[in-house]
């Protein structure tokens, strides 16, 4: 009973950080484009996130790869995300370090949120579903770069459509 007191109490305590995030939305302004990832973490302390990912921007899908860090987490989990994309005027703009406090409780499967923003000024705000055993309230760094398949087709206008 310990045990299972201290994990709603965990859980409890990181829903915040997963409702922040989900009512920050009016504050950010109108929506630019959205992006989906698959993502990995493994953490003991300090941890590891990498994945892939899509920006849907200007009629136009951008993939990209997505890697960093994070504190104060422990576990394995994996997941899929959706997102929204704030403040994106140039497709240039969304590739780089991205900054976000982020809360996590997995147990078999479980819910996590980010609010991520890089010095582009570029907000993402996203909404997780994992499956794995992780347990996280953390600040991270993850770090966007397209892929080469991206790269050919950055270059057309995100007013263009095919």
């Amino acid at each position: 009973m310990r045990s299972a007191s201290r994990r709603f109490l965990a859980a409890l305590a990181l829903s915040g950080a997963w409702v922040l995030p989900a009512g920050a939305e009016p504050v950010l302004g109108p929506v630019m484009a959205e992006v989906t990832f698959k993502t990995r973490s493994a953490d003991l302390g300090v941890g590891y996130t990498w994945g892939t990912g899509v920006l849907t921007y200007g009629g136009h899908d951008y993939p990209f790869e997505v890697s960093g860090a994070s504190a104060a987490a422990i576990g394995f989990s994996s997941g899929n995300s959706v997102g929204k994309v704030y403040n994106l005027q140039r497709l240039e703009d969304f590739a780089g370090t991205y900054w976000s406090l982020s809360g996590e409780t997995t147990i078999g499967k479980g819910v996590a949120g980010h609010l991520m923003e890089n010095d582009s000024g570029v907000r993402i705000r996203l909404d997780e579903i994992r499956t794995g055993g992780r347990l996280a309230a953390s600040p991270s760094r993850l770090t966007i770069r397209f892929l080469p398949a991206a790269k050919t087709t950055g270059t057309d206008s995100p007013a263009k459509k095919n």
